[in-house]
């Protein structure tokens, strides 16, 4: 299966999808990374530390779903680091042609919900997730969740939300999301976590507890199972 890590112009995607790639090699998984962000901070962090679980091929391509799709090992689950959809809406496009599942990272701050759901400049990450559904062959857009990334331990914003994305805004008016109970917290080990293994219990146990929801909810199947 293929999961598309994606994210409006917020901080901490590329560390959220090579936590999720530890936990789910954790939780007996193989995983293969495609780093898709012009930046490709990803591909840099399997090259900086020896237990990196898997190959990171470099993706950054509008081409992705000619090119790369068809080369990838589908008995495995393989994970690709999108990045911003603002920034390269071409790649985004392509990747969500072709993604199984979406995992949407956000902050749960204004300016993130903003940019999720009415961007001063760009498209909508909504918008490019329904378009999708043109291009592929279900006619359908990719199973598509939120995870709320970043969260103060204590704080309301988190709860405040994820009643906002869940029911559509104030009003109701805006597109609805399905939100993970999941939450990442703002902490230092994770906040630092890129070019570093992934040793420390802080980095493993909030994507450990990812993994499970995910695959609690039938978005990714139990290791040995079908992909």
């Amino acid at each position: 299966m293929l999961i598309a890590s994606l994210k409006p112009r917020t901080m901490g995607g590329t560390t959220n999808t090579g936590l999720l790639a530890y936990a789910l090699a954790r939780a007996g998984h193989q995983v293969t990374c495609y780093d898709a962000d012009e930046s490709l901070q990803l591909a840099a962090w399997a090259r900086d530390v020896d237990d990196f679980p898997g190959t990171v091929h470099e993706a950054d391509t509008p081409a992705f779903a000619d090119a790369v799709y068809p080369t990838m090992d589908h008995t495995r689950i393989n994970l690709v680091d999108a990045g911003h959809a603002e920034n390269h809406p071409d790649i985004v496009d392509s990747v969500l042609e072709v993604a199984d599942l979406v995992i949407v990272t956000v902050s749960p701050t204004n300016p993130d919900y903003d940019r999720l759901t009415k961007p001063e400049r760009g498209t909508p990450i909504a918008k490019l997730i329904r378009r999708s559904a043109a291009l592929r062959a279900t006619g359908e857009p990719p199973a598509t969740v939120v995870l709320l990334n970043r969260c103060q331990a204590g704080a309301n914003s988190p709860k405040d939300f994820s009643n906002l994305l869940t029911n559509g805004g104030k009003d109701g008016t805006l597109p609805r999301w399905d939100v993970l109970t999941t939450r990442i917290p703002r902490r230092e080990q994770i906040a630092s976590a890129v070019g570093f293994p992934c040793n420390r219990p802080e980095r493993k146990a909030p994507y450990d507890t990812l993994v499970t929801e995910l695959t609690r909810l039938g978005h990714v199947p139990a290791p040995g199972g079908p992909r």
